[in-house]
């Protein structure tokens, strides 16, 4: 079987009168198939630097509660979508004096060191979101 340019793919045919009509349907699936490909681009890649974020770090796992309460949450907002890695709870309060360290109350003028544990997840997510998107969306 012999194939020339006109045999492959899906063909529309349809009179001159219907041919806008039919290109806004062909445009609104094409919409949906990208807009779905990006959803789930936004979301793998926000899980997986969940993923990386919980597993980094230098420091002990002296409060493992706070290990496990970094989660991440993803939501659609119209044409948007958002994908947050976040610690749940009240843990969220030692995230900002892990990773900056902080003053000791006991002992003025110590600082304790820094454990950056969010940057990982921050240049994974930056890194990999636009070919998680490309990977997703299919045509």
């Amino acid at each position: 079987m012999s194939r020339d340019r006109y045999t492959y793919g899906n063909h529309v045919r349809v009179s001159m009168d219907m041919a806008g009509q039919a290109l806004m349907n062909i445009l609104e699936d094409l919409t949906a198939e990208v807009r779905a490909g990006v959803n789930e681009g936004v979301r793998e890649t926000t899980k997986e630097a969940s993923k990386i974020t919980r597993e980094a770090g230098g420091y002990q796992n002296r409060r493992p509660k706070y290990r496990k309460s970094i989660g991440w949450r993803f939501q659609t907002s119209g044409p948007m979508a958002e994908g947050q890695v976040y610690a749940r709870g009240h843990e969220y309060s030692l995230t900002h004096l892990l990773e900056n360290g902080h003053h000791l109350w006991n002992a003025p003028g110590v600082m304790t060191r820094a454990f950056p544990h969010w940057k990982p997840g921050d240049e994974y997510a930056n890194a990999h979101l636009a070919q998680n998107i490309l990977k997703n969306i299919k045509f």
